[in-house]
Formats: C-alpha cells, sequence, structure tokens
C-alpha cells in the first residue's frame, strides 16, 4: 500500500442522483476516490497520479493512500465542511482520472437502543458506574451484542406479528407481568404430581406459577426430604418462590421497546409458556410431554388420566431447557430430543451449575448446550463444562463478596416480589432477587436463536448450532480483572469439579461467546439442501429445497465435485448450474459433491453430499426439517405413555441445576 504526499481538495456530489446519495458528513479531511482504468490492484494511485491531479484542480494535497482495487484515500490539507466539502467533491468527480469520489465519513457500530429504563440504566456502586442489561450490549467481554443485532432483525414487525416461538418449559409464568403481556401465547402446565404443581391439581390449561416455595411442613414430606429440596447445609430450611420460568422467559423475549423494565433478547418474538416444574422441581416425564406438545406433536389418546390434551396451536421452532440433573443424556431424553428435532426444532439447554461435567438432558446428541461465562467471557465458577458443550453466553457474577453488596454483574430480568405465594409484578436487579446461573445463559441463545429463524426460516436445528458456532467470538486468553490469573479450565475427565473460574477453550466451553450481532449475519445466508436419489448407474442431484432468507431470492446454483476417493474417477456433471443436475455412479470408490447456493445480494453457502460406487445412493446433507407427520405417532405415544407410567422412577431436576 502506497502512501503519497500530494492529494487533492476538491469534492461535489456530482455523479450521482441527488436522491441516491447519502448525506455528507458536517466536516472531513479524506476523500475516497476510485481511478479510471485502473483495474490493476496495485498502486492505482501512484505518487504522479495525484501530483497530477492536484495540479489540474489547483490544489495542494498532503499524501494519498491505495486501500484496494482501484479506489484511494486522499488526506486534504486540511477539514472542509459545507459548500467547501461540496465544491471539493465537484472539483474531484468532475476530472477525467476520477471515476468516483466521496467523503471518507465515520462509521460507527450500529447498536439500536430500546426505550426500556432498565436497558438504558446504570447503578453506582463505589464511584463507579455498572450497566443494568450490560450482557445485551458490548461493553463488556462477554456481552452478546444483541443491540447491534435488532439493527438487522427484532423478530418481526411486532409481537403480533412475529412467526418465531421460543417454548421455555420450566416453572410456567406470571401471565400478568406488564413486560410479557402480549408476549405469552397460550401455554399448557405438565406437571403431573399436586403436591410438586402446589395448584391443587396435576395437568390442565393454566401454565401460570402458583410459587415453589418450600415451607417447614413441606419439608418433612419424603419427597422433598429425600430429594434434599431445603435450604442450608442440612437442606431442611424452607425456601423462597423464585419465579425461575418468568425470569428465563423475560430474557428470552420481554416486551421491549415499550417504555417499561427491561428489553428481552428476542425482541418481538413470542414465547410459549409450558410449565413443567414446581416445587423442588419436576419428572423427566413431565418435561418429555412438554417438549412433544410444544414442538406440535400431540400423540392421540388413551392418556393415564381424564385430561384433554389440546393440540398447540403456535408450535415452537425452539424449546429452551433451563433445567436439568446429573449425568449422562438417558435413552427417553435422547429419544425426545431426536423427535423434536426430525421437526425442525432446536433444543437448547443449560449446561448446569455443579462445576462438572455436562448434565442431562444438555448432554444428549442433537442439544445446544450453554455453559456460563463471567462479564470478562471466563468461565463462571459454578457452571458445568466439558466436550457436550455448545457455546457460551453471560450467566452472572457478582464480583463482589460482601452480604450487604450488590451482584454486579447480575442478569435483571422479570420477576415477582412473593416470598411464597404472587404478589407484585417486578424486575430483578443487582440488589432484588439477582439472577445468575447457566439457567439465565441458555436463554439468551434461544432468543438469539429466535432472531435467527426470523431472518431465515428455513434453518434448521442443525444449520442453526453451526451458525451460532461459526459466529461466536473468540474466548478472551486472560481474565481481566483477576490479579491472580485463574488457570485453564480442562476436561472433567482430568479434573471432575472446577467450581471456580477458569480460562475457557474450545474443548470444554463451546464453540466461543454468544454473538447474536454474528449470528444474525450468519444466517442471511441460503439454506443448502442437497439431496441424492438414485441406485442405478446415473445418481440424481436436487437442490431446490434450497431457500435464501427472508426478503432474498436464490439467484444461482454450482454442483462441483469436491473430492474423490477408493479409485474412483472424477464425474462429469450434467447441469452443473442448476437446481436439478446428475451424475453418474462410480464405477469403484466414491466421490463428494459440492452444492453452492447464492442468493440475489451475493451470499452464498454450500452443503456437500457423497454418491457411492454399490449401495442406495438416497441421502440428504443437512437433513431438511420433517413434514407435518413427522416425529413418528406410534414413537411419541410410547415415550409419553411409557415415562408417564414410570414415574416411579421418580427422576427429579433438582432445584440447584435451575440456576
Amino acid at each position: 500500500m502506497n502512501i503519497h504526499r500530494p492529494l487533492l481538495i476538491a469534492c461535489l456530489f456530482g455523479l450521482l442522483p441527488a436522491a441516491a446519495q447519502a448525506a455528507a458528513p458536517p466536516s472531513t479531511d479524506r476523500i475516497i476516490v476510485k481511478w479510471r482504468g485502473a483495474d490493476s490492484p496495485v498502486a492505482p494511485a501512484s505518487t504522479e497520479r495525484v501530483r497530477g491531479l492536484a495540479a489540474r484542480l489547483g490544489q495542494t494535497l498532503i499524501r494519498g493512500r491505495n486501500i484496494g482495487g482501484s479506489m484511494s484515500v486522499l488526506q486534504l490539507d486540511r477539514s472542509r465542511t459545507g459548500s467547501n466539502l461540496a465544491a471539493t467533491l465537484r472539483a474531484l468527480r468532475a476530472d477525467p482520472d476520477v471515476e468516483l469520489a466521496e467523503p471518507d465519513s465515520w462509521v460507527k457500530i450500529q447498536a439500536y437502543a430500546p426505550s426500556d429504563p432498565l436497558f438504558r440504566d446504570a447503578f453506582s456502586y463505589l464511584g463507579q458506574f455498572y450497566e443494568r442489561q450490560w450482557y445485551l450490549k458490548s461493553g463488556q467481554i462477554a456481552s452478546i451484542r444483541a443491540d447491534a443485532a435488532w439493527d438487522i432483525t427484532r423478530g418481526g414487525s411486532s409481537p403480533a406479528a412475529s412467526t418465531v416461538v421460543v417454548a421455555v418449559i420450566d416453572t410456567g409464568v406470571r401471565l400478568d407481568h406488564p413486560d410479557l403481556v402480549g408476549k405469552l401465547l397460550p401455554g399448557y402446565d405438565f406437571v403431573s404430581d399436586a403436591l410438586v404443581a402446589n395448584d391443587g391439581d396435576g395437568w390442565d390449561a393454566d401454565p401460570s406459577d402458583p410459587g415453589d416455595y418450600l415451607t417447614a411442613e413441606d419439608l418433612l414430606n419424603d419427597k422433598f426430604k429425600d430429594g434434599k429440596c431445603g435450604a442450608g447445609s442440612s437442606f431442611d430450611q424452607p425456601t423462597s418462590s423464585n419465579w425461575h420460568g418468568t425470569r428465563v422467559s423475560g430474557l428470552v423475549a420481554a416486551n421491549t421497546d415499550n417504555g417499561e423494565g427491561i428489553a428481552g433478547t428476542g425482541f418481538n418474538i413470542r414465547v410459549l409458556p409450558a410449565r413443567a416444574l414446581g416445587k423442588c422441581g419436576g419428572y423427566e416425564s413431565d418435561v418429555i410431554a412438554a417438549m412433544y406438545w410444544a414442538a406440535g406433536l400431540v400423540p392421540p389418546p388413551p392418556y393415564l388420566k381424564s385430561t384433554d390434551l389440546p393440540v398447540n396451536a403456535h408450535p415452537a421452532q425452539i424449546i429452551n431447557l433451563s433445567l436439568g440433573s446429573a449425568g449422562a443424556c438417558d435413552t427417553t431424553y435422547a429419544a425426545a430430543v431426536h423427535d423434536v428435532t426430525a421437526r425442525g426444532v432446536l433444543v437448547v439447554a443449560s449446561a448446569g451449575n455443579d462445576g462438572k461435567q455436562v448434565g442431562n438432558p444438555a448432554s444428549c446428541d442433537g442439544v445446544l448446550a450453554v455453559a456460563g461465562l463471567r462479564h470478562v467471557g471466563t468461565k463462571v465458577g459454578y457452571s458445568n463444562l466439558g466436550p457436550e458443550v455448545g457455546i457460551a453466553a453471560p450467566a452472572g457474577n457478582c464480583v463482589n463478596t460482601g452480604p450487604t453488596e450488590p451482584c454486579l454483574f447480575a442478569l435483571n430480568t422479570t420477576t415477582n416480589m412473593g416470598a411464597q405465594t404472587p404478589i407484585a409484578d417486578t424486575y430483578s436487579s443487582p440488589q432484588y432477587q439477582p439472577t445468575y446461573g447457566t439457567s439465565f445463559s441458555s436463554p439468551l441463545v434461544s432468543g438469539t436463536a429466535g432472531l435467527m429463524k426470523a431472518v431465515n426460516p428455513a434453518l434448521t436445528p442443525a444449520l442453526l448450532i453451526a451458525r451460532l458456532k461459526e459466529s461466536a467470538r473468540q474466548f478472551p486468553g486472560s481474565s481481566a480483572d483477576a490479579t491472580v490469573q485463574p488457570s485453564a479450565c480442562v476436561l472433567p475427565a482430568v479434573t471432575a469439579v472446577q467450581d471456580r473460574e477458569c480460562i475457557c477453550n474450545t474443548q470444554v466451553c463451546g464453540a466461543g461467546m454468544l454473538n447474536a450481532a454474528g449470528a444474525v449475519l450468519a444466517a442471511q445466508r441460503p439454506a443448502v439442501f442437497a439431496a441424492v436419489t438414485g441406485n442405478g448407474r446415473q445418481v440424481t442431484l436436487d437442490g431446490s429445497q434450497s431457500a435464501a432468507a427472508t426478503g432474498r431470492s436464490i439467484a444461482s446454483y454450482l454442483w462441483t465435485v469436491e473430492s474423490t476417493s477408493g479409485g474412483a474417477a472424477s464425474p462429469t456433471i450434467v447441469s452443473p448450474t442448476q437446481a436439478h443436475a446428475s451424475v453418474p455412479a462410480p464405477s469403484s470408490g466414491s466421490y463428494s459433491l459440492r452444492l453452492t447456493v447464492k442468493d440475489n445480494l451475493g451470499s452464498n453457502d454450500s452443503a456437500i453430499v457423497a454418491i457411492m460406487a454399490s449401495g442406495d445412493n438416497t441421502s440428504t446433507s443437512p437433513p431438511p426439517t420433517a413434514d407435518s407427520g413427522g416425529g413418528g405417532t406410534l414413537s411419541i405415544l410410547f415415550l409419553l405413555l411409557a415415562a408417564m407410567l414410570l414415574l416411579a422412577r421418580h427422576m427429579r431436576l433438582p432445584a440447584a441445576m435451575r440456576g
């Protein structure tokens, strides 16, 4: 890149029609020019060229710098504004050696700032200011940049118009919370045990949270005593209601830009509340039933009781599970995740809060497990970790430890003031019900995935996970606020308990730190589906199910040979630039083909399929979303009935796993 001393000072908006021009900056001392006849990327602006331009214009120029292609930036001798800037541009654009000339404007990160007071608010502590919703912005290392994502999409023009639904399977929700009114779809209560439900019955159509407190009398019941549900070192002390599902729902998609309370990650996307947890937790079977229902997969009767389970009129595209239990993924969760994923529903789950290996169901194949970060991007001590983690997001951390001190980096969200039964709706804060735990990392990811689905409804669970991972920001190599640097996180197989801050890496904390803005940008690329059919000598290729993001269209297809193996010759592809193509099956070995799809704005993506010499060449890469009949009625019915018949397993979800 050459630097030239001369530079010119003449400008104008001359070559473009007025309606097509961006407003000039108030002042600038830099002009970007594109030179005529300088197609070579090598030094389009020689010293002689810039001097000649200056001489023709009668101006004194300082220097120039090539910035790529046939463009250079020219430094003026002083800043120009108003009519002087316009005259400089006019003179440049009129010169026969200049094709384009524009002010070198100052650019900033675009970040929409909604009117919610707690989003804009900060509190003071010991002379420093701390933002209440720091985790949605960009001021801290671990912040997810949701405000920049909202410049691209807000999940729909309004909550009523949004087509994206995130199911929150949790303790229920306070339906009348002002920051959730209008965001909640008709849900359901799947808590089958009346004592656990705390609402007098089992399954019903009311997903509201009556409170999950435990009294001294409750703790005399073996159900809660054996489950170690109480507070204190002996688990024998009463606990207050924590309004967990309400907190999670607010982080996913509280009403945003409504002049009240907080902003939600998903802005206008909607929440489907499915209550499966009550006092001390709940049964896995209830969670699984809620998963199937939330995904729009309702088995036919009979049920084990007279409840008439309604069809879910608003199936979710994403299911948030801020819950779990210790241990590896079991077969029932694995089957449920398989079925709802085949339906096209992404399952996001918190990694857990024991500082140990990832629990169940976050450890299941197909689930996007979320670990928890401190504000500086290191693993928060309590977060579980391991190779099952897909991505990491802020979990809330307090930094300070004094009993009367505020939690400086809590995740503030919707809640209720009731210690037992609900009273006034409010918001958690650094001082009141401070919110932290991997339970609250997960909804940040779920809300981001919702924004991605709004941009590109064709994205499958596998593609959502892939693009969330590829857009994640790199973990920092040190702790920004630690005098003594913590050690690196290691695999749980090496150190079983890691309940202190540690330096994350991709082996144990996922692909990186959640980046909502980057994920939404990645979602704008086409969703590519390459199907292969045929078991004879000729194999048919089909890319017609590929889809562009909302508001875009597919512009081109290109099939190419990616690789060959086993002695296979490189094949000739018939109609390689069409959605439908064909290729001869190899006589031996195999080869891989790549389908690249480009949209009308130039974004592209690709998928690879393999063609074998023998066997049935029938596959799709990546697997498409199942149709409305997907999921398998018989398997769903079997799993629900079997799980409900086997309640004696008492696979409870400890309260500690709820964040």
